[in-house]
This record gives structure tokens, C-alpha cells and sequence, in this order.
């Protein structure tokens, strides 16, 4: 497992051939979705998991989706802030 980018709390993972986004909270990795979440240890088999249960994307999806989730917690944190 390889991480190829991070934006935020957000990391842009691959196997070597399918890619997600997982958000990185306390020491813990969760999926995105509207599926319960729980998180995973940041290893390859708490990424193995959330590779077999979650979303998976081509790279230009993935880096999309990385890019808009980072973005929406930038702006929400600055309308909190």
C-alpha cells in the first residue's frame, strides 16, 4: 500500500492498481461514505479492509475526490473559525 498524496486529514492510497481516499482521524483511517464507520490501524491490513469495503476509484477520480473533500473542510473550518 502506497500513499500518494495528502490534502488536510485526507490521504490518496493505492495497491499498485485501484486507489481510495481515506480521511485520517486519531491515529485511525476511515473510508468515506454514508457505510457505518470504523476505523482501521493506518497498516496495509487496516488499508486491505478498507480497500475490500469501500469505494474504489481510478487515480483521476481519486485525486478528484481528495481534492473536493480537503476543499469542503477547508471552507467549513473557516466558517467555523
Amino acid at each position: 500500500m502506497q500513499v500518494l498524496d495528502q490534502q488536510e486529514n485526507y490521504l490518496l492510497v493505492s495497491d499498485g492498481a485501484r486507489y481510495t481516499v481515506v480521511e485520517r482521524r486519531a491515529g485511525k483511517l476511515y473510508g468515506l461514505g454514508c457505510r457505518g464507520r470504523r476505523g482501521v490501524p493506518p497498516d496495509d491490513m487496516g488499508l486491505a479492509e478498507l480497500f475490500r469495503d469501500g469505494d474504489i476509484y481510478s487515480e483521476p477520480q481519486a485525486r478528484c475526490l481528495l481534492h473536493k473533500v480537503a476543499s469542503d473542510w477547508r471552507d467549513l473550518f473557516e466558517l467555523v473559525r
